[in-house]
């Protein structure tokens, strides 16, 4: 078998950016996003949605009560009973500004305080002569608002539909054909714009996003191998030691360090070394499974965790990976190479801890090393677990 890696292994590449870059020259255009990914970021849309509705409500809020009090400064005869009507409706609008009150998804409780705010602004600007149609432009400001808040155009048409036809439907009853046309083309207008807010304010946030995946992803990867960072390998194995131990299950960890490194960059150059370090993981993610994964410690070390995972079937998924890197055959500047590893494993205790864990399996692999290289053994506690 012969293979040669001039470059890591393929990771979903997280590309955004301005359509132009300097110079006015052209860039590719970011390809779309995967499922995973759209839902990430609507959950992410849905987030800030939430985090923006108490400040949203209260706003509407004021807005409302402020046309209420000015009705009563202006001598209005209902005035009192009207600004009673829209402090009771802003209350009842009151229970979409917080999820621990009402157990509704983001959009729908924005859809409901669109609803009960409108209203309350449409019942008492119809006790005027021709008032919906001076509640347009508080209407219309309303509408604006909700596309800087949803980044989602069609979450926006959703939440503006209901206003749209009360407006529609009472400017009908009770206003001049003329103004009601004009009225509906103002709010068409103001709805178009919304959803063209939405839409650029959705690019912003997307392109931010993503730029914060990239981030994310360069932290957590080693740029040279694909394999995890000493860091994030770090947090994931703590993370899954803490749920073994919590719920009784297995775990095992595979130190492995590739035989003679230096000698292979000394004879053959920097550049097969990293084709071997590159081999080495390609061949790990080949033979572990889905659950588990592989980081680098530094240097030529690697670690392979491998949750719900015993010492038996942990020492046969290592040797697999030693026999099959031991029968690579890489080519370099200076000719074909081969190279091999010693592996260590550790499995998990009842007091287990991953700096103990990670240490019996570097005593293993330095045994390994020790006693001739290529090759793979247990750490002496799994070992007597075994017997056990």
């Amino acid at each position: 078998m012969s293979v040669f890696f001039p470059h890591p292994p393929p990771r979903s590449e997280l590309r955004s950016g301005p359509r132009f870059g300097p110079f006015g020259r052209r860039r590719r255009r970011a390809p779309p996003l995967t499922p995973e990914q759209t839902r990430q970021l609507n959950l992410c849309a849905d987030q800030t949605v939430e985090r923006l509705l108490p400040a949203l409500g209260p706003a509407l809020g004021a807005c409302v009560l402020m046309l209420g009090v000015w009705d009563v400064l202006l001598g209005h005869p209902q005035g009192a009973q009207l600004l009673l009507l829209r402090l009771s409706l802003v209350a009842a609008g009151a229970l979409t500004w917080f999820s621990t009150r009402i157990p509704w998804s983001p959009t729908w409780r924005c859809v409901v305080l669109y609803a009960i705010h409108t209203a309350a602004l449409f019942l008492c600007a119809s006790t005027y002569e021709n008032g919906l149609m001076h509640g347009t432009p508080a209407l219309v400001a309303s509408m604006l608002s909700i596309g800087l808040v949803d980044p989602r155009p069609l979450r926006c048409l959703l939440v503006l539909a209901t206003p749209l036809l009360l407006y529609a439907v009472l400017g009908a009853v009770a206003l001049p054909a003329p103004m009601w046309l004009a009225g509906l083309a103002a709010c068409g207008a103001a709805l178009l714009l919304a959803m063209s807010l939405s839409r650029v304010n959705g690019c912003l946030r997307r392109d931010v996003w993503l730029r914060e995946q990239q981030l994310l992803d360069a932290c957590r990867h080693d740029s040279l191998s694909g394999a995890l960072s000493r860091a994030y390998v770090t947090e994931l194995a703590e993370r899954d030691l803490a749920l073994a131990l919590r719920h009784g299950r297995p775990l095992a960890v595979a130190m492995i360090d590739i035989d003679y490194f230096k000698g292979v960059n000394d004879r053959h150059g920097h550049a097969a070394g990293d084709a071997v370090i590159r081999a080495l993981v390609s061949t790990c993610l080949r033979s572990l499974r889905g659950s588990d994964y592989i980081g680098r410690l530094g240097g030529e070390e690697f670690v392979c965790v491998m949750p719900e995972t015993r010492a038996g079937e942990a020492l046969a998924c290592a040797e697999r990976i030693r026999t099959s890197f031991a029968a690579l055959r890489m080519n370099s500047t200076s000719g074909p190479m081969r190279c091999t590893i010693s592996i260590g494993v550790s499995v998990l205790d009842k007091h287990g801890a991953w700096g103990e864990l990670l240490r019996e399996a570097d005593v293993a692999l330095y045994r390994a090393k020790s006693s001739g290289r290529n090759r793979t053994l247990l750490a002496p506690s799994a070992l007597h677990g075994q017997r056990a």
